[in-house]
C-alpha cells in the first residue's frame, strides 16, 4: 500500500510499499549501478530507487520515473528525506545474505562459512 509523506519543505511525495515492487523494479535498480566510479554508481542507483518507488509528488515538474532527472531539482533536505525512506527499501530489496540463518558460524566447523 502507498503511502504519503510530507517532506521537509512542505511538499507531499507518494511512495510505493516494498511488498508492491517486482522483480523487473529491483533489476532496474541493479542496471542502474552499472557505472564507471564508486560515485556515479552511488548516485545512479539512489536515482533509480526513487524514480522506483515515487509515485507521485506536488512538485511543478515530473515525477523520476517519467523524467529521472527532475530528482536533481530536489532541494537537498527533500532528497535526504527520501532517501531515509527507500532504508528498509534497500534492505527488502538487497538483503544481507551474511545475516541469514544458514550463515551463521559453526563452531565445531574447522572452516569458514562459504557463504559470508
Amino acid at each position: 500500500m502507498s503511502k504519503k509523506i510530507s517532506l521537509p519543505s512542505g511538499a507531499t511525495v507518494t511512495i510505493k510499499d516494498a511488498t508492491d515492487l517486482k522483480v523487473k523494479d529491483r533489476n532496474r535498480i541493479m542496471r542502474a549501478g552499472d557505472k564507471e566510479t564508486t560515485a556515479e554508481k552511488g548516485i545512479a542507483i539512489g536515482n533509480a530507487l526513487l524514480a522506483t518507488i515515487i509515485e507521485d509528488w506536488s512538485y511543478d515538474f515530473l515525477i523520476p520515473s517519467v523524467q529521472e532527472n527532475s530528482i536533481e531539482e530536489l532541494p537537498i533536505p527533500d532528497y535526504v528525506a527520501l532517501m531515509k525512506e527507500t532504508d528498509n527499501l534497500t534492505k527488502e530489496l538487497f538483503p544481507d545474505l551474511k545475516d541469514t540463518d544458514e550463515n551463521k558460524v559453526n563452531p565445531d566447523s574447522p572452516l569458514e562459512s562459504s557463504n559470508a
